[in-house]
């Protein structure tokens, strides 16, 4: 705040300094590159130098200090105003209503909902999940200024094909992909869709840009918004997250959610599902490549509970009916900050768990703040500490 001061004094000196010596200008521009009189010496040249080194020097200062060092495409947009909360909306069964009960109680608190309605299959088709009336739940959302994006996964690799290649790597079917999706946000009158294409082989990279190019040029110009899930990553090198063409998917969407969680999971030890510091690691790496107003942290709302029988996922209350019925003390990570507690089952296994509760959100939040984006998405909507949105109201200003 003392900088702009500072700028808006140098202005006035500017404006005092050319209104008393320069001679009253003519009431008409020049375009740029034509020849006029102003063009020509005359004694006020030594004036215009000195304006122009003051000016440039004002300005140029003014660049820097909203400016990254290297100059990343991250510096081109900035998050202004409030955080948006998003929330992932997904029904495992037909009666399966949290989310919507979620979405219910905290609906002044939620901007948009990503429900989990499709899966493109190998041949183009879009599969409806099924689930509640999807109608209904629009409604509600619409009548209550919550903005609602089709949620679009892609179908499992169940023998040598995976198909999402075979999408991908065909231009005809990525066509009837798009075709499909727009359909299907038109028949809904949903604003836009989702795309949470994972586990994409890193040889469909550009396959998935050009997905992603096609899918904006054909939604867009309707008016309908367009976004992204990706995996997070620090470099280029790991496969799973390859695909994502950080800094090309950015010009072809207008959100992308970096799904910073499962940094522990069935494919590793215990640990936490969301340590702060790689969080914030994957943050500043996706910086790089992508504008702050289109980034959105994603957060968990679950846990993971790891013994010899495996690792199973489950939800905030569950884990917390767990803890009791065992009498597990919860302890606090403070390196990670992250909940985490240890207890014995009945079979004498020991059981160790990690989870996300309304303390180590906070955190999250924290740094959707500090690095100004546009703000989180929570996987997903039902599965959460209740605590979460008093977090939620109190960071984001809601």
């Amino acid at each position: 705040m003392i900088k702009y001061k500072s700028y808006i004094a140098w202005i006035t000196l500017v404006v005092v300094f050319a209104t008393v010596l320069m001679p009253v200008a003519p009431a008409h521009a020049a375009a740029v590159g034509q020849t006029t009189d102003a063009d020509k010496p005359s004694s006020n040249g030594l004036l215009n130098i000195l304006l122009g080194l003051l000016l440039g020097k004002l300005f140029g200062n003014m660049v820097d200090t909203n400016s990254s060092a290297g100059g990343s495409p991250a510096t081109l947009g900035s998050a202004t105003g409030g955080k948006e909360m998003m929330g992932f909306y997904a029904e495992w069964w037909p009666t399966d209503t949290s989310s919507y009960t979620a979405l219910a109680k905290n609906v002044d608190k939620i901007k948009t909902i990503i429900p989990f309605w499709g899966t493109i299959e190998a041949n183009g088709a879009l599969t409806d999940r099924g689930g509640n009336d999807h109608a209904s739940v629009v409604k509600y959302a619409h009548a209550n200024g919550v903005k609602v994006l089709l949620m679009v996964n892609n179908a499992k690799q169940t023998g040598a094909t995976t198909p999402i290649h075979t999408v991908l790597a065909s231009p005809a079917l990525r066509r009837t992909a798009i075709d499909n999706i727009e359909a299907y946000v038109k028949k809904y009158g949903l604003d836009g869709v989702n795309i949470d294409f994972e586990m994409v082989p890193a040889g469909d990279r550009a396959g998935l840009t050009a997905f992603m190019k096609e899918l904006y040029g054909r939604l867009k110009p309707q008016g309908y918004i367009v976004s992204i899930d990706v995996f997070p990553k620090t470099d280029e090198n790991n496969d799973v997250s390859v695909a994502y063409d950080y800094g090309q998917l950015a010009q072809y969407a207008d959100r992308i959610v970096i799904m910073a969680y499962d940094n522990h999971g069935v494919w590793s030890g215990a640990g936490p599902i969301a340590d702060i510091n790689w969080v914030e690691n994957n943050l500043k790496y996706a910086l790089k490549f992508i504008p702050k107003n289109k980034l959105y942290l994603g957060v968990a709302g679950y846990g993971y509970d790891w013994s010899s029988k495996g690792v199973e996922s489950l939800e905030y209350a569950p884990l917390m009916e767990l803890a009791d019925k065992f009498g597990a003390t919860v302890a606090w990570d403070e390196a990670s900050k992250s909940p985490h507690f240890s207890y014995t089952g009945a079979d004498g296994v020991k059981h160790d768990v990690w989870f996300e509760n309304s303390k180590s959100v906070a955190y999250k939040l924290d740094l959707v703040r500090k690095y100004d984006i546009a703000g989180a998405a929570l996987w997903k909507l039902g599965e959460e500490d209740p605590g979460y949105w008093r977090v939620v109201q109190d960071k984001f200003a809601l």
